[in-house]
């Protein structure tokens, strides 16, 4: 298979702000049920890493190889002892390659990457962290709000969200479709960036697959997780349609 992120990968965590909010709020989230974390589709490890610095000790799994490369190059980086709590491995979200039971919270972060998965994918996914989380433990999905979407420009152009070092230019513009029947909105992505003396630029394309709160709620029921919560923010404020995100926060009954 392909590695979507072969050539994103490099420059992926320019286009995120400081994640320290999102570290805060897994740590929120995660601090009731227990110290082993699963940071399923963890991408470049920023925020396993921040939270293997809160004292969990976290398994960060993603499929790109080179996106895990960049998380070890960060791993390797980290001279702080909480660091040493922190393991990177490659695996897919539908067959997750650890025993039963085996972590006390698990999220997928990332602001959409589960909604890189399509419906069955979802729902294989779905069963393998209710299998690899212990009873009484918690998940948290952090996925993209549907009905936003639906109001977002077919052209954006995106500049870093965060300062770019000296010698260091990225620029990511898209072309978008929204498809409301389908449940998808496609992506048609051209990246071009200057670092040092290299320049160059690359495409991707994709599809989000995206699902109302309604079909989430009855995803995570059939998967056995209850109950279900939905807020639009770090701050759990309350969710509706013009929520930057849709978090969803969910139990494994005991």
């Amino acid at each position: 298979m392909d590695d979507l992120y072969a050539d994103w990968a490099r420059v992926y965590d320019f286009f995120y702000p400081d994640r320290s909010r999102e570290v805060a709020f897994w740590d929120r989230l995660a601090g009731s049920h227990g110290r082993r974390v699963l940071d399923l589709m963890c991408g470049t490890a920023e925020v396993s890493l921040g939270l293997a610095r809160c004292g969990y000790r976290v398994l960060g799994l993603d499929l790109s190889p080179a996106m895990l490369s960049v998380g070890a190059e960060r791993l390797a980086a980290a001279a702080d002892f909480p660091a040493r709590n922190l393991w990177l491995a490659q695996g897919e979200a539908r067959a997750i390659a650890t025993p039963d039971a085996a972590f006390d919270f698990a999220l997928v972060g990332g602001n959409g990457s589960f909604n890189h998965l399509d419906s069955g994918g979802a729902r294989a996914s779905l069963a393998e962290l209710r299998r690899v989380l212990r009873p009484g433990g918690g998940l948290g999905l952090e996925l993209v709000n549907p009905f936003l979407l639906e109001q977002i420009d077919p052209e954006r152009t995106f500049s870093p969200l965060r300062p770019t070092p000296p010698g260091v230019w990225v620029e990511r513009a898209s072309t978008n479709y929204c498809d409301g029947e389908a449940g998808q909105f496609h992506i048609q992505q051209t990246t071009r960036y200057e670092i040092g003396s290299e320049r160059g630029e690359f495409q991707e394309a994709f599809v989000l697959h995206v699902w109302a709160p309604d079909v989430v709620q009855a995803m995570l029921e059939r998967a056995g997780f209850e109950p279900v919560r939905f807020y639009g923010g770090y701050s759990l404020e309350r969710f509706d349609r013009w929520a930057s995100d849709l978090l969803v926060v969910a139990e494994v009954p005991q």
